[in-house]
């Protein structure tokens, strides 16, 4: 399951990757989501906490976020997690890993900190749109 928390805001997003994560989870409550907002601000930032995370087999999924374009819109990424899941991120080119992305690792007990980090200073109103007649 995928919880987007309470505590987005803006052109930043939470997630909660809870227990088995499946495909349908991601196209329905991750991706959507990702998309509207890219598409509403320009650049965004990522909260993950993927701390209670059971599945390792999202490999599937890995290969559409790579095949969208619009993944270069995300600037920064804070990972929240155990030592074993940095390690795992870290050697392999993975599902939470975007291009050109300020990633970061935080404990769980670095929560707050973690939200600070990849909130500061990020714009909170949706980018203009121009139009000329």
């Amino acid at each position: 399951m995928i919880e987007l928390l309470p505590e987005s805001h803006g052109a930043v997003l939470g997630f909660q990757f809870i227990g088995e994560i499946t495909d349908e989870d991601y196209r329905e409550d991750f991706m959507p989501v990702l998309r509207r907002t890219i598409k509403n601000y320009g650049l965004i930032r990522l909260f993950i906490d993927i701390s209670d995370i059971q599945s390792e087999d999202i490999g599937a999924m890995d290969d559409d976020v790579r095949e969208d374009s619009r993944v270069l819109y995300i600037e920064r990424e804070a990972i929240i997690g155990d030592a074993d899941w940095e390690k795992r991120l870290n050697y392999v080119d993975h599902f939470f890993l975007f291009p050109n992305t300020d990633v970061r690792f935080f404990p769980v007990a670095r929560r707050d900190e973690a939200w600070n980090w990849v909130s500061e200073g990020m714009q909170q109103k949706p980018k203009m749109r121009m139009a000329f007649h």
